[in-house]
């Protein structure tokens, strides 16, 4: 037995990659606050709105290139709430998420500069901003919830990790029910993570990074999405139009993440000249009205398979007048690449910056030539 022994490990070198964490954050009401709209008591609303939220993620183990690019990141699924204060009610709403935590400036061994981002769902908005006209705040009980943070990441022990810093967080209905209005919320954000199994790999030397190509390529695709223009309870008028983009795109990419992009859309929108009557009667413009062509601009960060981009854009001609409408627009989201060459894309469609007009879902296809510097 003794002539035969061999070496043996009690655990494996990785150990247990999985994590919880819990964070607390008093948020402050961004302007406009949503709850002091239509206010006939004029009555200043709360303007902090506490939150709390639990988190359960996985670590990176450097075993794959990408987890080395993003200095062994980690990502995970997370539940919320946030107490909203409305004159005499009480607003919690429950949310639902999935994050993205990028370690992107290592200080030292321990201490690093750590960007999060989180992208899901809000609903229990039961508050109403008018007595009279019975609707929610965010003009739907279902919401998107988009969260981004920045934190100073000390990894007190093996097991414990320590975040704080600062976090902002907009929910809105993406365009699909009016009033959209939406809440951004900011403020300081204390987490606390513990680890099911030792961080070693964090506190080793990561390996050198491959060496980078830059490269070319060519996407095409389409979205589709629907939206909501008339505020109105009543369900005649409140009703869904169609939307859908064309798009082809050329993209390059200069740096390890991420990529810049050149493209035009054609663009249809069913809602285009929608108006109501005094008899209450929908009115659409004609067929051909809701076509336009506009070129955009953006840039794309790449995670893996995962990618999130925003682009800003401007009408270059469209068949309405479009006098009431702005000829600047947005679109942010994410996009999956399944493979080389198909991709999944859901994206907000916005106008003005902020103002959110449309949810949209699209698949593409990449055309791709490699070069090297």
């Amino acid at each position: 037995m003794l002539l035969s022994a061999a070496r043996a490990y009690a655990q494996p070198d990785a150990g247990n990659l999985w994590f919880v964490r819990g964070g607390l954050t008093p948020s402050f009401i961004l302007p406009t606050n949503p709850f002091s709209l239509s206010n006939p008591q004029n009555v200043s609303p709360n303007a902090w709105a506490p939150g709390f939220t639990v988190e359960v993620g996985r670590r990176t183990d450097g075993s794959k290139d990408w987890h080395q690019n993003y200095n062994l990141p980690s990502y995970g699924f997370g539940i919320s709430t946030a107490t909203f204060k409305n004159h005499e009610e009480i607003v919690r709403p429950i949310e639902a998420y999935t994050f993205f935590s990028w370690p992107f400036a290592r200080m030292g061994s321990r201490l690093s500069m750590t960007s999060d981002f989180g992208m899901g769902l809000s609903w229990n908005w039961t508050a109403v901003n008018a007595p009279q006209n019975g609707r929610t705040v965010l003009g739907s009980n279902l919401n998107a919830r988009i969260d981004w943070g920045l934190y100073l990441r000390y990894v007190s022990t093996p097991r414990t990790t320590i975040f704080a810093g600062l976090d902002v967080t907009h929910r809105s209905n993406g365009g699909l029910v009016q009033p959209n209005q939406g809440i951004n919320v900011l403020g300081p954000k204390i987490t606390v993570q513990y680890n099911l199994g030792r961080d070693a790999a964090y506190l080793s030397e990561l390996r050198p990074a491959p060496p980078f190509h830059s490269d070319w390529d060519v996407i095409v695709g389409g979205y589709g999405g629907l939206k909501n223009v008339m505020e109105s309870s009543s369900p005649l008028v409140r009703q869904d139009f169609h939307e859908f983009e064309a798009t082809a795109a050329v993209r390059r990419r200069f740096y390890t993440f991420g990529r810049v992009e050149s493209g035009v859309d054609l663009m249809y929108d069913g809602s285009t000249g929608t108006a109501v009557d005094e008899q209450g009667y929908v009115w659409r413009a004609a067929s051909r009205q809701p076509l336009s062509v506009g070129a955009y601009g953006g840039y794309e960060h790449l995670i893996g398979r995962f990618s999130a981009f925003a682009d800003a854009g401007i009408l270059l001609a469209r068949t309405s007048d479009g006098a009431d409408r702005s000829p600047f627009y947005q679109r942010y989201g994410w996009r999956y690449q399944f493979n080389d060459r198909m991709f999944t894309t859901l994206a907000i469609r916005a106008v003005g910056g902020k103002k959110a007009d449309a949810l949209e879902l699209g698949v593409g296809y990449r055309i791709h030539r490699a070069t090297s510097r």
